[in-house]
């Protein structure tokens, strides 16, 4: 799930000893990586609110152009899809501002994937897994659009959430995405979110 490497009984990520705040990153993982893993395989609450809640302050102010994507981005009009991460996606250019605003919370350096799915990718762990990823690449929305490509970027809404103004992807998207992945459950409660709205607006 988390893109480790099978090493005998292990799994591993290695990152360049040169890597900023690379200390600090590895105490802070050394303390939350456990409670991580037992939160994304669902054996302990997600408290994916408090987790937002704390980003959406921080980065208030501060500049950096990002975009909630995946499942939460559906939560927060109401869909409940159980997340079990936040994905957030940002510019690349605000990557080293990032780094410094989230430092004391980072768990996995946010670095250059060199070709992966998106430019940069990495993330912090403050009360849950919170994904950065910059850059979405084009191969992302083939043969449909979803709601983490270049497409969704290019047509984003914005939707207020405890006082926040937040740019999300048109929930459409989020059906390709799901559909993608065979998450059938979720899309049925994509559908009936959307024949509710239309209803309403009828």
């Amino acid at each position: 799930m988390c893109f480790y490497e099978q090493e005998g009984d292990s799994y591993v990520k290695r990152f360049s000893s040169d890597t900023p705040h690379l200390a600090r990153i590895m105490k802070h993982y050394a303390a939350h990586a456990e409670e991580m893993f037992l939160q994304l395989v669902y054996r302990k609450p997600i408290p994916w609110k408090e987790g937002l809640q704390s980003f959406l302050r921080r980065a208030d102010g501060s500049g950096i152009r990002w975009w909630l994507t995946g499942s939460c981005a559906a939560c927060i009009r109401g869909i409940d899809l159980s997340p079990h991460d936040i994905d957030i996606m940002v510019n690349s250019e605000d990557v080293p501002r990032i780094r410094n605003l989230f430092e004391d919370v980072t768990i996995e350096p946010i670095i250059d994937t060199n070709g992966w799915l998106t430019k940069d990718f990495g993330a912090l762990f403050d009360q849950c897994r919170i994904d950065i990823a910059s850059d979405p690449q084009a191969c992302l929305d083939e043969p449909d659009p979803v709601d983490c490509g270049p497409y969704a970027l290019a047509h984003l809404e914005r939707f207020m959430w405890r006082g926040f103004e937040i740019r999300v992807p048109p929930v459409e998207l989020q059906l390709n995405a799901n559909r993608r992945r065979g998450r059938h459950d979720r899309v049925k409660l994509i559908e009936q979110y959307l024949a509710a709205q239309h209803t309403h607006r009828s």
